[in-house]
């Protein structure tokens, strides 16, 4: 039998019909014969986080089930965006516009830090359009570096928006059409 892990992906489109790239990006994702797409959240209307732009975002995470690991899952998600029409453009400082963005949030309970690919990803509990869609499917996910669930860290985080020790990020709920 082959192993397979567990994995967690953020999806982010603010150019084009958003909502339509996300289900056809997801389906894309779900298309290979080596990983298997398990559930997606609902999607989010977020503004920019950490950017400049007058696109709003629509963001959601998926959990799949993969029998390749996290180098070729990474590669499996950016030939996707490129196949979308994603070109991260080199020498950009900062992050663009754009119409598909697939993020692994995490890869079962993995840590890595290398030049392509940090697990966790280093900005979740920063993050209203990671942490609302994530504690909506797995509330009880654990981080492996903090300890803390999904869901304990969209409370802390919420708490610290209310608090005004961090700045507020707006987030809607949709129901995909």
């Amino acid at each position: 039998m082959e192993d397979c892990w567990r994995a967690w992906v953020a999806l982010g489109s603010n150019l084009g019909n958003s909502e339509r790239i996300l289900q056809q990006a997801w389906l894309e994702i779900g298309k290979s014969s080596t990983v298997e797409t398990v559930r997606i959240s609902s999607p989010y209307v977020t503004e920019p986080v950490g950017m400049e732009s007058d696109h709003l975002f629509l963001n959601a995470v998926g959990i799949l089930d993969c029998r390749i690991d996290a180098r070729r899952l990474l590669a499996l998600l950016q030939q996707i965006e490129k196949g979308f029409g994603r070109d991260k453009k080199t020498g950009v400082e900062g992050y663009q516009d754009r119409l598909l963005d697939l993020d692994i949030l995490y890869f079962g309970d993995s840590i890595q830090n290398s030049e392509s690919l940090v697990l966790p990803h280093p900005y979740i509990a920063e993050r209203l359009f990671v942490l609302a869609p994530l504690s909506e499917i797995d509330a009880e996910h654990c981080d492996p570096v903090t300890g803390l669930t999904a869901g304990r860290m969209h409370r802390e985080l919420l708490q610290q928006m209310s608090s005004g020790t961090t700045e507020v990020q707006n987030i809607k709920r949709r129901v995909w059409t």
